[in-house]
């Protein structure tokens, strides 16, 4: 049985829509609200990008049956793309492991970054591959659920922006 690849991620690309005006020697910018990023905003096109990146990693993939699920971490460099890249919890498949460290490598610059998040965050991202929707939500199950223990033991700690989760 061939798998299909269910993401459960995102990512983001687009600068911040912004206007200038410059009456006599003064520059004023003026940023659009509705082009400001939001973390919604942010997720949305984060999401879209790393779906697009996890689909091209498995196209290169050659275990086509390969199901599994991974946490993969990483920092952003000053470029705004993935660094320190790395899995957080690798899965029992060492192609999916690959399909999720290559895909999240690969996404491209995930800047501008919404206000509320520092360029020095810990980002997480939780790749889900799975051959139907109901492997794909139990292990969406177990990934929540790990992912809840994480939480309330990093209650005061360093905690990972995570990049999306249904």
């Amino acid at each position: 049985m061939r798998a299909r690849y269910l993401v459960l991620c995102s990512s983001l690309l687009l600068s911040t829509g912004v206007s200038a005006r410059q009456p006599g020697e003064q520059l004023t910018v003026i940023a659009s609200a509705d082009k400001e990023m939001t973390i919604e905003k942010w997720q949305g096109r984060t999401a879209s990008r790393l779906a697009g990146s996890i689909r091209r990693a498995a196209d290169q993939n050659f275990d086509r049956d390969a199901t599994g699920y991974t946490r993969v971490e990483f920092r952003l460099g000053e470029d705004g793309r993935p660094q320190a890249v790395a899995l957080a919890r690798p899965s029992s498949s060492r192609a999916v492991d690959r399909i999720s460290l290559r895909a999240v490598s690969t996404m491209g610059r995930l800047t501008p970054l919404p206000p509320q998040i520092a360029a020095t965050s810990r980002f997480e991202a939780w790749i889900i591959v799975a051959s139907d929707a109901r492997e794909r939500d139990d292990m969406l199950g177990r990934l929540r659920t790990d992912h809840r223990a994480r939480m309330m033991a990093q209650a005061g700690g360093d905690r990972p922006v995570l990049i999306a989760s249904r």
